[in-house]
């Protein structure tokens, strides 16, 4: 955009007498007409003050315009102020209402808990009894102990039982702690069979579940057995067992972290198994060979 000069009075008399014919000094003393420079200058005067009058009237007019925007624009700025003080005010009792409707719900919450956790203790409790009354009765009738899809409610149930009858006495107690105990292990190894079967389909998720069945079992020790025992066989194919070994603990350390709750231990284990089964016996029988 096309920046504009200050407006010089000078300059501009000078230009308009430059262009008045008779005002200027092209046509020497004589062409100079005095009258006609003045009355030049009269219209000249005339059409500024016009155009003057038409300017200030303008910006009267945008001034007025200006203040009555103003005006508007304070006033909307002050309802909006009432409006924000009034939403402030309602938000500050929405959340004091907030506040006193979550202590109430926290403190019913607290309540039923109190009350419904006594009550699903008794529940337990009593279905507990129940399952004992069966091996007191020397008959298993519930469906949990003779569906052989519900093994991991009755390894649940038979785990509750064992250490319950712990605590009773042997004299009065001998026949349903023996039958509890033969329970017992008959699931656990069943539990071992189903890990078993599971490691040779390949069933990572159901490893894991049954794992986790057996981690409160005494046989754990054993599923853990089971599972070095099995990802060892087929595994040394080549002359150098050092590096069967190590291919061997690569591919295992990943997958123990995907079955068992301690995948450290299991590890640490395979690898003891591993140094006495293997390479202490290879190292043994390299030795004997260069003694001969």
């Amino acid at each position: 955009k096309k920046k504009t000069e200050p407006f010089v009075a000078d300059e501009y008399i000078e230009r308009l007498v430059w262009r008045t014919p008779g005002g200027g000094s092209r046509g020497g003393p004589e062409a100079f007409d005095p009258k006609r420079l003045l009355e030049e200058f009269v219209n000249h005067i005339q059409e500024l003050q016009i155009m003057d009058e038409r300017i200030q009237r303008k910006v009267e007019k945008l001034e007025q315009q200006c203040q009555k925007e103003a005006k508007e624009f304070a006033k909307k700025v002050q309802e909006l102020q009432k409006s924000n003080q009034v939403a402030f005010q309602h938000f500050q009792e929405l959340d004091e209402h907030i506040s006193y409707v979550a202590t109430k719900v926290c403190h019913l919450g607290d309540q039923l808990e109190g009350v419904n956790t006594p009550r699903q203790r008794a529940v337990e409790a009593q279905k507990l009894m129940k399952y004992f009354n069966e091996f007191l009765d020397g008959e298993l009738k519930s469906d949990v102990f003779t569906n052989s899809e519900k093994i991991k409610e009755a390894a649940d149930i038979i785990q509750k039982l064992h250490l319950i009858a712990q605590e009773l006495p042997f004299d009065r107690f001998s026949e349903v702690k023996s039958k509890i105990a033969s329970k017992y292990h008959d699931l656990e190894c069943q539990l071992i069979q189903e890990f078993t079967s599971a490691q040779r389909r390949g069933e990572i998720s159901r490893m894991r579940e049954v794992a986790a069945v057996l981690l409160h079992f005494k046989g754990y020790s054993h599923c853990v057995d089971v599972y070095i025992k099995q990802c060892q066989e087929g595994a040394y194919l080549r002359n150098d067992i050092f590096e069967d070994a190590a291919i061997l603990c690569q591919r295992v350390n990943k997958q123990v972290g995907d079955i068992f709750s301690n995948p450290e231990t299991v590890l640490a284990k395979l690898i003891q198994n591993v140094f006495e089964i293997k390479l202490q016996f290879c190292s043994f029988f390299f030795l004997f060979f260069q003694l001969e």
